[in-house]
């Protein structure tokens, strides 16, 4: 046991404890982080392809007043019938497209049939467009039947309020308070939780917002790498400590412990007989100094 004292040097136990802090770091925090990651998009691309792939239905099936769209509801394809209320059309902005470019998005209510109002993400127009006033052509005029995609409200942390720019509303979240706070109204006005953004084949629809991708991401990967470095931090401690066990270092001996050198032996050669200067040039060789 006393070859294992070295491990309770300071600079052993920093050692130890930073590598058994990274390792366990890798296990139990980053690893775990990206395997949930990847469970939820593949929860996620899993609805998503189910949804997409799935029959239209009424949106009564999967909306409602009382609370947002389930989780299996979102990005199913509903229809509606009822006629666009263009007087409270709004652009969604600090939005972007696939791409990465700027964008904003029209959303107006909705008056259904049976009496309640939808909000409806007509799709996008390009951010350029907007800044320079360019108007957004007029949804259809009259009742009509739409198809859109189910989305729960997209709501603005930072609480931003409305503002009016070129003479359209803009606005940070799509809810039906932000369309209260923008235009007002009844307070009880029976919005159905949630909203819709139109397929391609809609009417009134622009530029429709692109469904996700549904790759599964470098999450896993991710996951596998920390756990890689996990075990590498451990491995290499162990080295580390095994071979101060099998060939642990020694420290120089101290001054007073290190062995004296020779004494100098004397030279064969009387000094007076034998001069030599500094190049190393005997100069007993010329002359002879005396008996």
């Amino acid at each position: 046991m006393k070859r294992l004292g070295f491990l309770l040097r300071p600079g052993w136990i920093a050692v130890i404890l930073a590598g058994l802090a990274f390792a366990g770091a890798c296990f139990f925090l980053l690893a775990p982080w990206q395997f949930n990651r990847n469970a939820e998009r593949s929860g996620q691309n899993t609805a998503i392809t189910a949804a997409l792939g799935a029959a239209p239905v009424p949106v009564s099936e999967l909306m409602s007043t009382a609370a947002q769209p389930a989780e299996n509801a979102l990005w199913h394809v509903v229809t509606a019938t009822g006629t666009f209320d263009e007087s409270r059309q709004v652009q969604v902005r600090l939005r972007q497209n696939s791409a990465g470019a700027p964008i904003s998005e029209v959303v107006l209510p909705f008056r259904l049939t049976t009496g309640e109002t939808l909000l409806v993400d007509r799709g996008s127009v390009s951010f350029l467009e907007v800044d320079k006033g360019v108007s957004i052509p007029a949804p259809p005029a009259g009742e009509v039947t739409i198809t859109g995609r189910v989305q729960d409200d997209q709501l603005d942390p930072s609480r931003r309020p409305p503002i009016v720019q070129n003479g359209q509303v803009q606005v940070t979240e799509i809810s039906a308070d932000m369309m209260r706070q923008a235009f007002g109204g009844p307070s009880g006005e029976p919005f159905l939780a949630g909203f819709v953004q139109l397929t391609g084949q809609s009417p009134g629809v622009l530029t429709p917002i692109e469904v996700p991708q549904t790759d599964p991401g470098p999450f896993l990967s991710y996951a596998l790498q920390w756990e890689t470095f996990g075990v590498i931090a451990l491995v290499g401690l162990g080295v580390f400590i095994v071979r101060e066990f099998r060939d642990p270092r020694t420290d120089e001996p101290d001054e007073e412990t290190r062995p004296a050198a020779p004494a100098a032996e004397p030279d064969p050669v009387p000094a007076g007989r034998r001069r030599r200067s500094r190049d190393g040039f005997d100069r007993s060789q010329l002359w002879d100094d005396g008996p």
